[in-house]
């Protein structure tokens, strides 16, 4: 199996304080029956900041998808080379060292994909096999991790890079005033993390995966995603999404971890996406945690938002930061997405 020999993030210089997001939004509902509602949910709904690549102006300016994208694509590629440049240089390995580039993004769109811009950019082989992954949603970092190390068991003499950027601002418009957009401006930011990935025979420090999986739940495909418009892209998100991880996020986690060997006694550090305040409740709820065994995820959310498929990376490098592992601990790391799915993974160090 693969281990995780090194990694890192990276965040945008523009931090705005929930407090100016709510302003913000308080604004552009003035007047609808929603308004009051709405500012409460900025107060309430876990974050305490976010990072963006671009001064709050810049959201309400109006610009136009055209645009927007094509500042994704320019801002995406500089924090996805910022995060990945860190990223070698702790590891202490070469860009000519890298054999595979698994990219995970869902908040724009570009072809050539971002993986093939950031060869030359990263100074990558030119045979480098190239994955891009788009419309995982927020289960992308984990899935992308999972693809790689199923890779890496065919080729366990080899490294990949796996890179999940997000700019989950692009999708900001002063014409998007429907209340669930309303939900996805509480909760988004932008940010990138990169993973280095190793093969076994590589002989690569850091914790082994020792298990993955994925699961589709039927009948959930309203549960979240994007609805493609004339002026970007806009959230979907259903209030079952809570329900739904109440309801089936123990019993698959169980089921999971089973089929591995494992109970949820057994993980020591958990590693879940933090969606907003309420997701984190329903995981709790589900697995009967204590409080504390999720601050790595409820401190994410407050410190930096719901960077999508970025975000469950981000609450990785905490845990392997500041959490200290010791020989023998396990982490279970997991992202729920638009499908409505879960990708799991399970780390040993």
């Amino acid at each position: 199996m693969a281990r995780i020999e090194n990694m890192a993030t990276a965040l945008p210089p523009y931090v705005v304080e929930q407090s100016l997001a709510r302003d913000a939004y308080t604004m552009l509902f003035a007047g609808t029956p929603s308004a009051e509602r709405l500012a409460a949910l900025f107060d309430r709904c876990g974050v305490e900041r976010r990072h963006f690549a671009f001064p709050p102006s810049y959201y309400l300016s109006g610009k136009s998808f055209d645009d927007r994208n094509q500042d994704y694509v320019d801002k995406a590629l500089d924090l996805a080379e910022q995060a990945s440049s860190a990223c070698l240089d702790r590891a202490g390995v070469s860009p000519g060292q890298i054999d595979h580039l698994i990219l995970a993004t869902t908040t724009g769109l570009a072809t050539p994909s971002l993986d093939a811009l950031l060869v030359p950019r990263l100074g990558l082989r030119a045979d480098v096999r190239r994955w891009p992954l788009f419309g995982l949603g927020c289960a992308g970092g984990a899935g992308a991790l999972i693809r790689a190390d199923e890779v890496l068991c065919g080729h366990p003499d080899q490294r990949a890079l796996v890179i999940s950027v997000e700019l989950c601002g692009q999708s900001f418009t002063p014409r998007a005033t429907d209340p669930v957009d309303a939900v996805g401006g509480a909760l988004f930011g932008d940010g990138a993390a990169a993973v280095l990935v190793a093969g076994d025979a590589t002989g690569a420090p850091g914790p082994q995966v020792v298990a993955t999986g994925s699961v589709l739940f039927e009948d959930s495909k309203h549960i979240m995603g994007w609805r493609f418009t004339s002026d970007g892209m806009r959230l979907v998100l259903s209030p079952d999404v809570t329900d739904l991880l109440r309801q089936k996020f123990r019993p698959v986690t169980e089921e999971f971890l089973a089929a591995n060997g494992l109970r949820v006694a057994d993980i020591t550090h958990w590693v879940l996406h933090p969606g907003g305040r309420r997701i984190i409740e329903a995981y709790e709820e589900a697995l009967g945690c204590l409080d504390g065994e999720l601050s790595w995820t409820r401190g994410s959310l407050a410190k930096v938002g719901n960077l999508s498929s970025a975000s469950v990376l981000f609450v990785l490098d905490e845990v392997l930061q500041r959490a200290a592992p010791k020989a023998g601990d396990r982490a279970f790391v997991a992202a729920p997405g638009p499908g409505f799915g879960i990708e799991m993974m399970v780390l040993r160090w």
